[in-house]
C-alpha cells in the first residue's frame, strides 16, 4: 500500500507539469513477426552488441514512447530487466542495453560512463540503438528517456551530458556524475538513493544530485511527494525528484514506478 500511495501522489504532485499533446497517427505493432522480448544484436564498430527489447503489449494512444534501461556493473541485460519498465508502462517500447565485459570471460559488465569523447562506443551504441527502435516501432521522438542503476546510473548521466536533445527525461538509481562529464542542458530528474549505501557513497550521489538542481533552477526548498520523496519546483520546468531511502545500494522495489510515473509527465516540448 504505501508504493501505491507513493505512485498515486506523483501523479497528483507532477499533475501540473502536465503538458498538452496533439492526436497523432495510430500506433500500430505486427506482433506476429516480432518476438516479445526480442533479443536484438546490433553491430557497432565490428563488435556484436546486445540489447533486450521489449514491444509496447498495449497499443498507445498515438506514438510509444521510449525507455532505454541500463544495468548495473557485472550485471546483464536479461537479469536486469525484472526492474519491469515493460509492466510498469506496458504502453512504451523498452530496451534494456547490455554493457561489455571489460575483461572477456570474467563477467565484469560496465558502460563506459566516465568517457564523453565522440569515440566512445557505448555511446555509439546507444545511438545505434534509438536508430533501430525508430525503424522497429512509431517511436514518440519527445519521449525518449534514459534509466540506470549504479554503472548504469553514472553512463545515464554521461548521456544527459552528451545525448540532451535526445531524451527528454533521465533517471538515476544510486548514481553520480563522473568527474570528467559536465551537464549544461537542464532536464527532468528523477534520483533514488539509500542512506547506507557505501559502494557508490551516498555523499557523492546527493553531491550530483544538487549539481542538478542548481542546472535545472530547482534550488528552492522542496516538497513532500510521498513516503521520503520531495519534488523540487524549477522555474524553467525541469522538475527534481528525489526518493532518499534507508538501504544500502540496492535497486528498491518501488523504483520502477516511482520512474515511470516521473517520465508519463515530461517530454522535450518544453524545450
Amino acid at each position: 500500500m504505501k508504493i501505491l500511495r507513493l505512485h498515486v501522489l506523483l501523479l497528483l504532485t507532477l499533475a501540473a507539469y502536465v503538458l498538452s499533446t496533439k492526436a497523432t497517427t495510430q500506433f500500430t505493432l505486427d506482433s506476429a513477426r516480432i518476438p516479445n522480448p526480442l533479443m536484438m544484436t546490433l553491430k557497432v564498430e565490428g563488435v556484436d552488441r546486445d540489447a533486450l527489447v521489449y514491444a509496447p503489449s498495449k497499443h498507445p494512444r498515438a506514438r510509444a514512447p521510449l525507455i532505454l534501461a541500463f544495468h548495473g556493473g557485472g550485471d546483464n541485460a536479461k537479469h536486469f530487466s525484472i526492474a519491469g519498465f515493460q509492466d510498469a508502462w506496458p504502453e512504451a517500447v523498452v530496451v534494456y542495453v547490455q554493457a561489455l565485459e571489460r575483461n572477456p570471460g570474467r563477467g565484469d559488465t560496465s558502460f563506459q560512463n566516465a568517457d564523453p569523447s565522440v569515440t566512445n562506443s557505448d555511446l555509439k551504441f546507444v545511438d545505434a540503438v534509438i536508430d533501430q527502435m525508430r525503424t522497429m516501432y512509431a517511436v514518440d521522438d519527445s519521449k525518449i528517456f534514459a534509466a540506470g542503476f549504479s554503472n548504469g546510473a553514472r553512463f545515464v548521466y554521461l548521456l544527459w551530458a552528451t545525448r540532451s536533445k535526445t531524451f527528454a527525461a533521465f533517471a538515476s538509481v544510486a548514481g553520480t556524475i563522473a568527474p570528467a562529464v559536465q551537464l549544461k542542458e537542464p532536464k527532468p530528474f528523477i534520483a533514488v538513493g539509500g542512506r547506507e549505501d557505501h559502494n557508490v557513497e551516498f555523499k557523492q550521489q546527493m553531491e550530483s544530485i544538487e549539481v542538478v538542481r542548481k542546472l535545472n533552477f530547482a534550488t528552492e526548498a522542496g516538497e513532500p511527494c510521498g513516503k521520503e520523496c520531495t519534488l523540487y519546483k524549477s522555474s524553467r520546468n525541469t522538475p527534481v525528484i528525489t526518493i532518499i531511502h534507508s538501504g544500502g545500494h540496492l535497486y528498491p522495489s518501488f523504483a520502477t514506478d516511482s520512474i515511470v510515473s516521473f517520465f508519463s509527465f515530461t517530454s522535450l516540448k518544453h524545450r
